[in-house]
């Protein structure tokens, strides 16, 4: 039978090194550094962007504040120009009743005293009335008889 023989041969031993080290400056040369080169322009890019948007969020957020505070102050001070702008209604709304209310209780005395000088007129014509009626009635009794 064969003997297995397990010792090393150097020259084997060398050239298979030297296959491995060409092997690996070739796929160092064409694999290895692009992909390494594309790899860190894409952790650049990315992480850019990562910081980038972190950022423009911190950034959103204190705009989301400046808006929020604008808009509490643009409601107070909303909320105190309606009040004003009600208290000013109302008391004009106050004055124009007052003189609403004058002017009718003008208007109904003057109605007033009218139809009590018309009364008082009616009144004295109403005797003058019955004299001329009277005499016109006797006038004409005493024509037909």
């Amino acid at each position: 039978m064969s003997q297995l023989n397990l010792t090393p041969d150097p020259v084997i031993i060398a050239t298979q090194a030297a296959i491995f080290l060409a092997n690996m400056f070739v796929i160092k040369k064409l694999i290895l550094n692009p992909y390494l080169a594309v790899r860190g322009r894409r952790e650049a890019s990315t992480g850019g962007s990562q910081h980038e948007a972190q950022k423009l969020a911190q950034d959103a957020l204190g705009l989301e504040a400046k808006i929020t505070d604008r808009v509490r102050a643009a409601h107070k001070e909303a909320s105190l120009a309606r009040e004003v702008i009600k208290t000013e209604a109302l008391s004009k709304r106050a004055a124009k009743l007052a003189r609403a209310e004058a002017d009718t209780k003008a208007s109904q005395l003057a109605v007033q005293n009218e139809i009590t000088a018309n009364l008082q007129e009616e009144r004295a014509n109403k005797e003058a009335s019955i004299k001329t009626i009277a005499q016109s009635f006797f006038s004409q009794v005493t024509a037909h008889s």
